[in-house]
C-alpha cells in the first residue's frame, strides 16, 4: 500500500531521531536512525516513525541492555530494521550516449580473475569550474581517477572506451559520499536525456518528500518506480545523506539490483533528486531488491562541483 499522500518531515521528528541515536551510540557503538512510514505486515502506513538500522535483528533477551530500542521516543513509534546495504545486465552499445546505460572502469591486475563491477551511467553534468560536460556515476562503479571507461562494459561486443575517470568522493564522514565524474573522450556525441524515459529537467532543489513516486533507469533492471519510505542520517550531524525507496508493492516489486549503481533517482516531472548507490537487501534473490538507496542529489554535485545538463 502507498500512503495517500506525500508528506514532509516534521521537525520535532528530527530532533527526536538525533535524540534517540545519541542515547543508543553513548555506550561506543554507533547507531544508524532514519526517519519515515511505519512498516506494518509489509504494508507501509501513513504514520512517521523513527527507525533503528541494524545489520542483524536479534531476540530481544539477546540484546545488550544499552541497545534496547524503546518502544516510542520522543512521541514517535520506532522499528528496528535490518539492513545489510549490498553494491548495486542492458549490455547494448548507446551512441549517442546517455543516462541509465552499462559501463565499466577498466581491468586492473590487482582484479585477479575477477571481471570489474558493472555499474550504470547515471547523466550528463556539466562541470561549473570548466563548462565542460561530464558523465555521472558511483565511485564504487569508477574506482579511481585516471581509468579508462568503457560502454559497454569492457569485454562485450562493440564495447569501447568512452571517457576516463577525472574524479571522485568515496567517503562516509561528515556525509555518506560515492560519486565520481568521467570525463568523454569525445568518441561519441553526448544527450541529456534517460534512456527509455527521455530529456532530464535539471535537478530538483529539495529533497523529495515522504511517499513521493520516484523512478530510475538501470542497466541490470532497467526502468523501476517506488516511493520515497525513510530519510537516513548516516552520521552525527543531523543530516540526511541517504533515502530509502521501495518498490510499488514492497518485497515483491523489484526496484533495483547489482549493476544498477550509479542510476539517477528522477521525480515524475523528470528531474533529478539522487544518486542510487546500494540496495538494502537482496531480499527478491538473485541480485535484486524490491527496494534501493540513493544520495541526495544536492550533496553528489556539491561534492564534485558539476550541475545536471539539460
Amino acid at each position: 500500500m502507498i500512503p495517500e499522500k506525500p508528506q514532509p518531515i516534521p521537525s520535532d521528528a528530527i530532533e527526536a531521531a538525533t535524540a534517540l541515536r545519541n542515547q543508543l551510540s553513548s555506550a561506543g557503538t554507533p547507531f544508524t536512525v532514519g526517519i519515515g512510514f511505519k512498516q506494518t505486515g509489509g504494508e507501509f502506513t501513513d504514520r512517521i516513525a523513527l527507525f533503528v538500522y541494524v545489520p542483524r535483528k536479534m531476540p530481544l533477551p539477546d540484546v545488550p541492555e544499552h541497545e534496547v530500542v524503546p518502544a516510542e521516543f520522543g512521541g514517535y513509534e520506532t522499528d528496528v530494521v535490518e539492513i545489510n546495504p549490498a553494491l548495486i545486465d542492458d549490455e547494448s552499445r548507446y551512441d549517442p550516449l546517455c543516462g541509465g546505460i552499462h559501463i565499466s572502469r577498466q581491468y586492473l591486475l590487482q582484479d585477479g580473475i575477477f571481471v570489474p563491477r558493472a555499474g550504470t551511467l547515471g547523466a550528463v553534468v556539466r562541470n561549473r569550474a570548466t563548462g565542460q560536460h561530464q558523465l555521472l556515476t558511483c565511485a564504487h562503479v569508477a574506482r579511481s581517477t585516471g581509468l579508462s571507461v568503457f560502454q559497454p562494459g569492457q569485454g562485450l561486443p562493440f564495447s569501447s572506451i568512452i571517457g576516463t575517470v577525472a574524479d571522485l568522493r568515496d567517503t562516509q564522514n561528515p556525509l555518506l559520499l560515492d560519486c565520481a565524474v568521467i570525463t568523454p573522450n569525445g568518441s561519441r556525441p553526448l544527450q541529456a536525456a534517460m534512456a527509455g524515459i527521455g530529456p532530464v529537467q535539471g535537478a530538483a532543489v529539495q529533497l523529495p518528500l515522504l511517499g513521493e513516486m520516484v523512478k530510475k533507469r538501470g542497466m541490470r533492471t532497467g526502468l523501476t518506480e517506488g516511493f520515497v519510505v525513510r530519510y537516513i542520517a548516516s552520521s552525527a550531524t543531523p543530516v540526511f545523506d541517504q533515502f530509502h525507496i521501495s518498490g510499488a508493492i514492497p518485497l515483491v516489486s523489484v526496484f533495483a539490483g547489482h549493476g544498477d549503481s550509479g542510476s539517477v533517482v528522477l521525480n515524475t516531472g523528470n528531474q533529478v533528486v539522487g544518486l542510487l548507490y546500494a540496495i538494502p537487501s537482496e531480499d527478491l534473490g538473485g541480485g535484486m531488491s524490491s527496494s534501493g538507496l540513493a544520495m541526495p542529489i544536492h550533496n553528489v554535485l556539491e561534492a564534485l562541483g558539476v550541475d545536471i545538463a539539460t
